[in-house]
């Protein structure tokens, strides 16, 4: 019998040796199954499947919390329907407004769920595990980004679809109001996909920079309050001091620019809250100019981890 020599085996080169296991005979799926199976083992993670029934608490709360005003609606939508045909006016909420509403809840959404996706694996020293072929650095972050997107997206996707189903409940031909509804909802599904892609990306990009999950959700906190807080100073301070630049310091602000982004899907011009020298495409073109930038930071972050 053969015995290899100590110095092959500690060689620099090294040496590898048939030990007589059987070989895998099954199919090789590639790279692009490797992410698919990342993405629902993320997508799964972020609503706490697989894990004690602790962690389903939080992103099941938040999502019923953003939905309540959607379904109670639809909840009153025979009494609402009665008293408008009575001829009082009631104010309903319109699929553009609802994230303008609930905006908080979806980002304490992301702020919860974002560092769970990104921090465990980097605490857990497993990425060395995942940046072997055929998964590399980029199809991991994107598939991190899709997984807390889907989830997000789902999340501000359901009150709209109940919004839907009390609007046509409340007329009385169904049928009809199906074809009138249906138009004014189908814009709410880019508006949130921008949504949920770009607080997805905001809140990888940013937790991903500390392996402890508690700093990066001090620092996402930080991040949404400040980045809305010091633009809205800076653009009611060049108000009084005439600063015409000062409203383009709102394409900063992650909810606002968010916000009218989904906006401009409506077709519908921008409110009140925002200033009037602003469009609702220089905010599309901030959105997805911040969903590049945060992805390709996410992706950075990777590639500068020892693998």
């Amino acid at each position: 019998m053969n015995v290899a020599s100590p110095a092959a085996a500690s060689s620099a080169d090294g040496s590898i040796y048939d030990l007589g296991y059987r070989h895998y005979e099954g199919k090789r799926h590639g790279g692009w199954f490797a992410i698919w199976s990342l993405f629902t083992e993320g997508l799964r993670s972020v609503w706490g499947f697989g894990r004690p029934m602790t962690a389903k608490g939080w992103p099941f709360a938040l999502a019923g919390i953003y939905a309540f005003p959607a379904f109670l609606q639809l909840a009153l939508s025979s009494v609402f329907a009665q008293s408008m045909s009575e001829g009082n006016k009631i104010e309903l909420i319109a699929y553009r407004d609802y994230f303008g509403m609930m905006w908080l809840l979806a980002m304490v959404f992301c702020i919860a769920q974002g560092p769970e996706l990104v921090c465990r694996d980097q605490r857990s020293h497993v990425l060395s595990l995942y940046f072997t072929r055929p998964l590399n650095h980029a199809g991991y972050a994107f598939a991190r980004v899709a997984a807390l997107a889907t989830a997000l997206f789902i999340t501000l996707m359901v009150p709209m679809i109940a919004l839907f189903i009390g609007d046509v409940l409340m007329k009385p031909d169904t049928l009809r109001a199906i074809g009138d509804e249906l138009p004014r909802l189908l814009p709410a599904v880019p508006a949130n996909a921008v949504i949920a892609l770009g607080m997805a990306s905001i809140s990888l990009g940013l937790a991903a920079f500390s392996p402890r999950r508690a700093y990066s959700t001090i620092g996402l906190v930080a991040y949404f309050l400040l980045m809305e807080a010091v633009p809205a100073f800076i653009y009611a301070a060049g108000q009084h001091a005439g600063w015409t630049w000062a409203a383009l310091t709102s394409l900063l602000t992650p909810i606002t620019t968010l916000t009218g982004a989904g906006d401009w899907f409506f077709g519908a011009p921008l409110s009140a809250d925002f200033p009037s020298t602003m469009s609702a495409d220089q905010y599309v073109a901030a959105a997805l100019t911040s969903i590049a930038v945060f992805a390709g930071l996410l992706l950075l972050r990777y590639r500068s981890l020892s693998a």
